[in-house]
Formats: structure tokens, sequence, C-alpha cells
């Protein structure tokens, strides 16, 4: 099993996030955990940071967030996510405007979220998250050379 460490990151009295470092193609990003997701998201305004000239095609599903209305979202394939030791190859990945979110952070001085990894890339990963530990264990059926 592969043990990735994990920042918890208060919010407010009572709340908090999880959050790990990874690299997309290379370069460094931060990842949100979030378990409530149905799918893992990248912010649409940064992506070009992490893939040159990306194929970005519009989401053809409805797609919604914390909030009430529909959110504006397309789709584009990351060659690479390393996670620790594994390391992942031609994963979809929904794009958002991550704008109001990295806004919210921003005013408790936390760092910018690149990404946030949903349901999808947790049950694939066979993962589970260890609050005492501060980790995310992934499980030995992806630990694939």
């Amino acid at each position: 099993m592969l043990h990735i460490p994990l920042t918890l990151i208060d919010i407010d009295p009572g709340g908090c996030h999880l959050m790990m470092h990874a690299r997309v193609n290379g370069f460094k990003a931060n990842i949100l955990i979030d378990t409530g997701a149905s799918m893992s998201i990248m912010d649409l305004s940064r992506i070009e940071k992490y893939i040159e000239n990306p194929v970005i095609r519009r989401f053809d599903k409805f797609f919604t967030g914390m909030g009430a209305g529909k959110i504006e979202a397309f789709m584009t394939s990351l060659p690479e996510i390393s996670l620790g030791g594994l390391c992942l190859r031609d994963k979809s990945i929904v794009l958002i405007d991550m704008s109001e979110i990295n806004s919210s952070f921003a005013v408790y001085d936390l760092p910018r979220i690149d990404m946030v990894m949903g349901g999808d890339l947790l049950l694939e990963l066979n993962a589970v998250v260890d609050y005492p530990g501060r980790c995310l264990i992934l499980g030995p059926a992806n630990q694939k050379p």
C-alpha cells in the first residue's frame, strides 16, 4: 500500500479540508481531497500551466457544484498525474472555473487549489482517507509498475 501525506487545513471553527501535493506533468499541484465530489476537477484558468496546448472539449453532461446553478464545464486528458510513487496516465478530467473557490481560500490565507480529487479517482485508486494518520492510503490493487 502507498501512503501519501495529507495536510489538514482548518477552515472556520470546526471545519477542515484535506490537501495533498502531487505532480501533474511534472509540475507541482495542490490537490484538495473531496470525498463528497463525484468527479475530479481542475481549474480551467490554470490548465495551460500543466499542459501545453491542451485539447479542451465541452463537458456534455449536467455539472453542478455546491451552488444551485449549472456550472460551465469542459474536459481534457491529463497525460500524467504522479501521486507519491504511483503514476496515472491519460486521465480524463473535468475543467471548471475555480476562481470563487480559490478566492475563498485566499481570504483564509490558504494555498491555491489546482485540482480537486473526487470520488471517481478515489474509487479507482482504492483510496482510504486516514484522518488520524493524516494520509491517503492507496490500495494494493493500484500498485502497478
